[in-house]
């Protein structure tokens, strides 16, 4: 009897970027399976977010294939950018309005009824521990609250796949602890998260498998219990 195979999150063969005559990715070959967290750690430089911006359709490849949940982010970029989120989304949000204000207005933008925007939008709030600073200006809010803030906005609508480059940065052990439940939550009801981190303790302690990256290439990958 035919066992049916998820079809994998992230499929990268062969994958080439060049920026002002520099290889940043270099044959890359990187697949991630569906329904975990999965870390791409490595120095600066080494070609994180580029691959990231690659994935999100923000980038279009040199040369080689990457393929998101199925679908090509060159030929089928919009069916990508449907499904999968990241952060980065809170960018456009107006400083003076209040952190609550702008997660509902998105909620809204992205399709959400009123009620159901306002459930959401409450739902991330203490997801993230901002419920108590939500009526307040985001011109207000340390850099640590904007960083979660953003988080909050990339998982607005619970996408299939989510893209975070350095999620945990300039935030306390508390706040680490709490992305951390975020995303193991959203793995159990079913979308996988790609991570990019310069940290490697914070890769071993957020995924469920780590792929190092240097120069552009994956040069190991592994369990973080294989270290």
């Amino acid at each position: 009897m035919a066992v049916d195979v998820p079809e994998p999150a992230v499929e990268v063969e062969r994958l080439v970027v060049v920026v002002d005559g520099v290889r940043v990715l270099d044959g890359l070959e990187l697949h991630v399976p569906a329904g975990r967290i999965h870390a791409v750690c490595g120095p600066g430089g080494a070609g994180k977010t580029t691959l990231l911006r690659v994935l999100s359709t923000l980038l279009v490849p040199t040369s080689g294939t990457a393929r998101v949940l199925g679908a090509d982010v060159v030929t089928q970029a919009a069916e990508v950018r449907s499904r999968v989120g990241s952060t980065g989304r809170s960018a456009g949000f107006d400083p003076q309005v209040s952190g609550g204000a702008n997660l509902l207005q998105l909620a809204r933008l992205l399709g959400y009824s009123r009620p159901a925007a306002l459930q959401r939008t409450h739902q991330l709030l203490a997801g993230f521990g901002l419920s108590d600073a939500a009526g307040r200006s985001m011109a207000t809010y340390t850099p640590a609250m904007r960083r979660r803030l953003d988080l909050a906005a990339s998982i607005v609508v619970r996408p299939d796949l989510v893209l975070l480059d350095e999620p945990t940065q300039d935030l306390d052990p508390h706040c680490r602890a709490e992305v951390s439940a975020v995303l193991r939550a959203l793995v159990r009801a079913g979308t996988t998260v790609l991570l990019a981190t310069r940290d490697p303790d914070e890769a071993c302690r957020l995924a469920d498998r780590v792929s190092v990256l240097v120069a552009g290439r994956v040069v190991v990958e592994g369990t973080p219990a294989a270290r």
